[in-house]
């Protein structure tokens, strides 16, 4: 084993970055929707083997810019599947998609490796540093030119209930770096070091500890649900994204997500709230007078209707648009609406529309205006029921747009359309970030989505209903109660640079003691 790391740490070259690129692309398999995550003790230990053998810190940073584009290569192929919706207008664009975005993407494992060299050095201070630092890469990558923090390392664990729990004290970020830290015990065994049993007998007695807290902390059945109970109902209506914004669809697109609203519950009980995918409803809502009022029919008296659909405004020669949620009673009284904040680059908006607009690069979306950005995450309180918080479509990836500054909320309701994506990894790796969202926030969570997966999640991550990508149905259950806040809930602006710092600085003290 010492003679293969040797060989690994020494490559040069071509190889070197053929190497780093491939143990990159492996480790892909430990995210959804393979779950693989053995392979992570192949993929980690192998970038820490390279990054102990850069003679810099700029050629660990270049160790870990080929690992990171061979992992969002495999990992984010599924963004170019959308150019594909309209192959005339967007196919040229395929290879910046799936090969250029990654280049951008692959500077933050980079930030990463190049801060564990200048740190930890190697041995235990490098494994450690190398934690830290996956910390502070992951969280720049979420808020650097608007943020992508698509597939966290976190999300390895999305179907292991017990230390997936570690989001709930650590975030999705904190539980990615000691995801690093634990993953990267092979990279101890290659290694003759003073100290090095004593570090892995640590490191293992952090993992013991964080799986024994997931396993104390997630019940053996069902989670507990509100009372009263309160039915849920998820529309799934499976509209190809190529007839979306067919105007000759339009009437058969409403009268299907009212038909699927209608059905009788499977055990005869109405649900007191149904939820609409995102810009489902193939008008705004202001189109007629009476389109309220049908909308609102599709619950009881104590019901409330979730409608996603665009919202416009017009004043004389200014036009605005956004991407909304409205909630709507029985009897069509609009008692809230949520817009969008934080919009899709290229999708919901083209940024220097001045000049790229003169090259040809416009929106993916259909429109010639852009969308409007809303005033950041809102809830709204529902008559009857409580306070929701809405996330549309890629916000859920986002751990801060789960957090409402004015009151916490009893339910998240996440809402999208991932037809743009077809059948591709994209799908469940968006859920996967929707699903962190409940652990670390202690909420249910309810999953609306055009083509799937729509979901039920109790506020421990697990999924209680859904329907599969591609399918059109409705998914009916009860809700679950959320959980008294988790400490990432309560402190997450603090506990995620605290571990940061505090994995760096063990990081600079081990390789001190074993260097």
């Amino acid at each position: 084993m010492s003679r293969l790391a040797e060989t690994i740490a020494g490559l040069a070259g071509w190889r070197r970055a053929l190497f780093a690129m491939a143990a990159g692309a492996l480790s892909v398999l430990a995210l959804p929707p393979f779950g693989f995550w053995p392979v992570l003790f192949i993929g980690i230990p192998a970038l820490l083997l390279l990054v102990d053998g850069a003679g810099t810190w700029r050629r660990a940073a270049t160790a870990g810019w080929w690992w990171g584009y061979g992992h969002f290569v495999a990992g984010c192929y599924w963004i170019g599947v959308a150019l594909l919706v309209d192959p005339d207008r967007f196919g040229w664009l395929l290879p910046f998609a799936t090969l250029g975005l990654p280049l951008i993407f692959a500077l933050f494992p980079a930030l990463a490796t190049a801060l564990a060299r200048l740190v930890g050095r190697g041995g235990t201070g490098l494994l450690l540093a190398l934690a830290g630092g996956w910390i502070v890469g992951e969280f720049a990558r979420g808020h650097v030119l608007s943020g992508f923090p698509w597939n966290p390392l976190a999300a390895v664990w999305i179907d292991t209930p017990a230390p997936l729990q570690g989001a709930a004290l650590f975030g999705a970020y904190g539980l990615g770096g000691l995801t690093v830290l634990f993953t990267g015990l092979p990279y101890l065994a290659s290694r003759s070091m003073r100290g090095r049993v004593p570090a892995a007998a640590v490191v293992i007695a952090v993992a013991v500890a964080l799986f024994v807290y997931g396993t104390l902390r997630v019940p053996a059945g069902a989670a507990e649900a509100v009372s009263p109970a309160l039915r849920v109902r998820l529309v799934q209506a499976n509209i190809d994204q190529r007839q979306k914004h067919s105007d000759a669809a339009r009437a058969e697109h409403f009268d299907r997500h009212m038909a699927l609203s209608r059905r009788p519950g499977a055990d005869g009980i109405a649900p007191r709230l149904v939820i609409w995918p995102e810009t489902a409803l193939p008008y705004t809502l202001d189109a007629s007078p009476q389109l309220p009022h049908i909308l609102g029919s599709i619950v009881g008296a104590d019901g409330i209707a979730l409608i996603g659909a665009v919202r416009v405004e017009a004043d004389g020669s200014e036009f605005q648009a956004w991407n909304s949620l409205h909630a709507l009673r029985h009897d069509g009284t609009l008692v809230g609406t949520y817009d969008k904040h934080h919009l899709v680059p290229f999708g919901e908006y083209l940024p220097a529309r001045g000049l790229l607009g003169l090259v040809g690069m416009d929106k993916l979306a259909v429109g010639a205006v852009d969308f409007s950005a809303g005033p950041g995450p809102r809830g709204i309180v529902l008559p009857g029921i409580g306070r929701i918080l809405p996330m549309i479509c890629y916000e859920a990836i986002f751990p801060e747009a789960a957090a409402d500054p004015d009151a916490r909320p009893m339910l998240l309701v996440n809402v999208t359309n991932d037809a743009w994506f077809g059948t591709s990894n994209g799908p469940p790796q968006h859920l996967a970030a929707a699903r962190l969202r409940a652990v670390e926030q202690g909420l249910p969570l309810a999953r609306a989505a055009n083509t799937g997966i729509s979901a039920l999640v109790d506020p421990y991550g697990r999924i209680e209903h859904a329907l599969p990508l591609g399918t059109m149905g409705v998914v009916d259950g009860d809700l679950a109660a959320p959980l008294a806040p988790t400490p990432y809930a309560k402190a997450g602006a603090i506990i995620v640079p605290a571990l940061a710092l505090l994995l760096l600085g063990l990081g600079g003290a081990g390789r001190r003691r074993t260097a």
